[in-house]
């Protein structure tokens, strides 16, 4: 057959090599011809890839694909759409999906953006082996080629980085020449590399935005502005003395006319350097002092007066971290802009997407008061900060989530993790089975489903078996993919029965937490469930069935902490089948991904008995406060003992395969077997618990655990 395309457009060449490959695995012979600018031939028979003038309402991602006869014709007004077409029609040769004669097929984006969130390690948000370990590989196009390659495959459009300070890494200026710490032939050097970053993402129609937490200097900038060191002192995202609103470092810097014209300098040269950067975004709440309209006058003295003197239609992002959007962005920054340059973005899930699927923060917290939402282009910041080691791949709950995030309004999200970034594999061991190099090849199911989720929430569950064979083998992709469904419901269902909002506080995980280290079982018994999604908590629960009202109050209620056990039980006992079946038939093609993912689904087995265990403690123990029957107490102590057994197996599972690291935002050194004692406290504690006395047990022990 003959294939037809326009060569020198690399987005839809790129498209046409996933045309070959999967011809190629057909055994269907095929001869290329080339066409500059736009292809106006029409062969009888074979692929022709082509861009129109106008094609419904489809926009620049969509695309149309039509039988005529022997001719497949692949269609879209902008080369990122031609591009996905090609990708489409590959996918259905290897299905063996075929069109009719006259059949066509159109898709276009549920929606509009769809894109990643990815925290830079140079003057990076925390702290901790994610960032340290992925210096070298973030200066590597040899990593950003394959990963913008996965994020234009997956259907991805928008890449945004984020630093708190990039600007010395990007751009110079003579103005303040001195701010900037390296020579001029590393300044050369770091602007040469990102600008071939951001060409080889416009390559593969990705828009790249640039983020920063808004007025964050280093101490060599603020030596280099003339100012003491200690001005750019980063210390510790949750040092009150730094971070939080009413402290005079956050006023000097705000008050600072040399600091306001750098950032405003630093901003401009970063738009004049990078014609290719999209948008860039920052926000008027921390690190920041004074009120919300003197904080946003400084966003418009910098950030806004920047794009205007660049001469640039760009994107601008404005955050509402620690912040309601708010009647001073509108006011002070929004009528600055286009309708279409503007964005505002949210929180959806606070720090855990894999909670529930349809969260309702913006309404409890009256997120848009004060916004005409008919006006106001709103994008959703997606963070997993609940899962970094084992695999997670779980189609259905991607689909609700995304379906639930297309309103009116929402024009994208971008998701990732602000304790974490998927660079360099730093966990898992360099030997055994181990054949990858990043993180994101070990977890490029999760990458898949939420871009290609995110374009189409229909597509098609054959293609999720299609994917994963290419990494487990058609024999074992379909054990594979039930068995990650299955274990990708265990931390939604721990998150919405435990729930702390923000990831500093919780990582579940690990069940760990900055503020207070491992959470004990006294921390369950009393535990908070997600707001706004209709989960009854532990304690709730025991007081209703203690005072007979349990039946009149279920109907408030969507989830019950029976609902949560009874889903672990049953996630856990398929998972292990699946486990069980793999192991009995894989035989000697139990290598690489393979072996490495049975034992991540032997971990999930564990970990999620252990929280069932443990959840089924708490509720004991908040029946025995309550009506004061030691049986209850005694049941407790026996499904710790229990819970104890399972963490004791998931550390020997996670240790045949991977190593301790330091994490960003919890501050603690991540790995299993580390926490076996705190495992066995647990049962301890319950052995002490009395019930009223238990909050002054708890916390005698943080504080002995933290001597």
């Amino acid at each position: 057959m003959k294939l037809v395309y326009d060569h020198s457009d690399l987005m839809v060449r790129y498209g046409a090599d996933s045309l070959k490959q999967s011809l190629e695995k057909k055994n269907i012979f095929y001869v290329e011809q080339y066409e500059k600018h736009r292809v106006c031939l029409n062969p009888s028979q074979g692929i022709l890839v082509r861009k129109v003038d106008e094609m419904s309402d489809l926009g620049n991602d969509g695309f149309s694909i039509k039988r005529i006869g022997a001719l497949i014709i692949i269609e879209g007004v902008h080369s990122r759409g031609m591009m996905y077409g090609c990708f489409e029609w590959a996918e259905r040769i290897l299905l063996g999906k075929d069109l009719k004669d006259g059949e066509e097929i159109q898709q276009k984006p549920a929606l509009p953006l769809r894109g990643i969130k990815f925290n830079l390690p140079y003057a990076a948000f925390d702290e901790g082996d994610p960032f340290l370990k992925n210096e070298k590989t973030c200066m590597d196009m040899n990593f950003w080629r394959p990963y913008l390659d996965m994020l234009a495959k997956n259907r991805y459009n928008c890449l945004s980085l984020w630093s708190e300070h990039p600007f010395h890494l990007m751009v110079v200026s003579q103005k303040y020449r001195d701010a900037n710490p390296f020579r001029d032939e590393q300044i050369q050097k770091n602007i040469q590399f990102f600008k071939e970053l951001l060409q080889y993402a416009a390559n593969r129609g990705i828009d790249v935005y640039l983020f920063t937490w808004n007025i964050r200097l280093l101490p060599e900038v603020a030596r280099g502005l003339g100012l003491p060191e200690t001005v750019g002192d980063f210390g510790n995202m949750y040092d009150h003395l730094i971070h939080r609103v009413g402290t005079s470092l956050n006023r000097f810097r705000g008050q600072s006319e040399i600091i306001k014209d750098y950032f405003r300098e630093m901003i401009l040269q970063v738009l004049l350097t990078y014609p290719e950067l999209k948008g860039i975004g920052t926000s008027a709440s921390e690190w920041m002092d004074g009120t919300g309209y003197e904080r946003e006058q400084w966003i418009s003295d910098t950030y806004i007066k920047a794009i205007k003197e660049s001469g640039r239609k760009i994107s601008f992002i404005h955050r509402t971290n620690m912040q309601n959007a708010g009647k001073e962005i509108k006011d002070m920054i929004q009528h600055q802009f286009d309708p279409e340059d503007f964005f505002i973005s949210w929180k959806y899930s606070n720090a855990h997407c894999y909670s529930h699927p349809n969260p309702r923060f913006e309404e409890k917290w009256n997120a848009w008061e004060g916004i005409d939402l008919e006006t106001t282009q709103v994008l959703y910041t997606v963070r997993n900060d609940d899962v970094f080691t084992l695999r997670w791949g779980d189609p259905d709950y991607i689909r609700s989530y995304v379906k639930g995030m297309i309103k009116p309004h929402v024009k994208g999200f971008y998701w990732g993790a602000d304790g974490y970034l998927w660079g360099k594999d730093f966990q898992h061991i360099d030997h055994g089975h181990k054949t990858w190099e990043y993180d994101f090849e070990k977890h490029l199911f999760q990458f898949q489903l939420w871009g290609r989720l995110s374009y189409n929430p229909e597509t098609d569950d054959r293609v999720w078996e299609l994917l994963l064979s290419d990494v487990y083998g058609q024999d074992h992709s379909g054990l594979f993919l039930e068995g990650l469904q299955d274990a990708s419901k265990i931390i939604p269902a721990v998150n919405r029965l435990f729930w702390l909002d923000y990831d500093f506080q919780w990582h579940p995980e690990s069940c760990l937490s900055q503020v207070s280290g491992f959470k004990t079982i006294l921390d369950f018994v009393d535990g908070k469930a997600m707001p706004g999604v209709g989960v009854m908590s532990i304690a709730e629960f025991a007081a209703a069935e203690d005072d007979g009202t349990l039946k009149d109050c279920m109907d408030q209620f969507q989830e019950t902490p029976i609902d949560i056990l009874n889903l672990l039980t049953q996630s856990t006992d398929r998972v292990q089948v699946v486990c069980a079946k793999l192991s009995s038939s894989l035989g000697e093609f139990n290598a690489s991904h393979i072996q490495c993912t049975l034992l991540d689904l032997q971990s999930w087995v564990e970990l999620g008995r252990y929280y069932l265990c443990k959840f089924q403690a708490a509720l004991e123990l908040k029946r025995y406060s309550l009506n004061g029957n030691l049986q209850h107490k005694t049941l407790a102590i026996s499904l710790l003992k229990q819970a104890s057994t399972h963490w004791e197996r998931l550390g020997y599972y996670w240790s045949l395969h991977n190593k301790p690291y330091f994490m960003a935002r919890v501050k603690m050194t991540f790995g299993y077997p580390y926490y076996l004692e705190n495992t066995k406290k647990d049962i301890e504690l319950a052995k002490q618990f009395e019930g009223n006395n238990s909050q002054k047990v708890g916390m005698e022990h943080r504080y002995h655990l933290r001597d």
